[in-house]
């Protein structure tokens, strides 16, 4: 049985790893050289690898968010419908037992 994470799982997750590409970038940014033309190019090419993943992981994380919203007022709106729905139905309860109250004391009073 697969057990699936949760969103919040899932960001926590994104969340880890595009803190961890801060001591890979520091890592990648002092590692490499960059005396010559091609050690330059080396370096950038580095460089756009890790900007490129960061920002990667932003827009999954973004959309994980989004993605939670949208879980969570779909629950608020199925509860407050659901709570809609009961409080139309005592209120339908109560309006039929005052009718037949009046119905009981007008043929009593009859």
């Amino acid at each position: 049985m697969s057990k699936r994470l949760s969103y919040r799982a899932w960001m926590a997750v994104l969340l880890g790893a595009l803190i961890a590409l801060v001591p890979l970038w520091v890592v990648v940014r002092n590692a490499l050289p960059r005396e010559t033309a091609d050690q330059k190019r080396l370096w950038l090419l580095a460089a756009s690898v890790v900007l490129v993943i960061a920002v990667s992981l932003l827009f999954a994380l973004i959309w994980l968010a989004l993605k939670d919203i949208r879980q969570i007022t779909e629950q608020y709106r199925k509860a407050h419908r659901e709570a809609f729905e009961e409080m139309t139905e005592q209120i339908r309860a109560d309006y039929r037992r005052r009718q037949e109250r009046e119905r009981g004391q007008r043929d009593g009073a009859e």
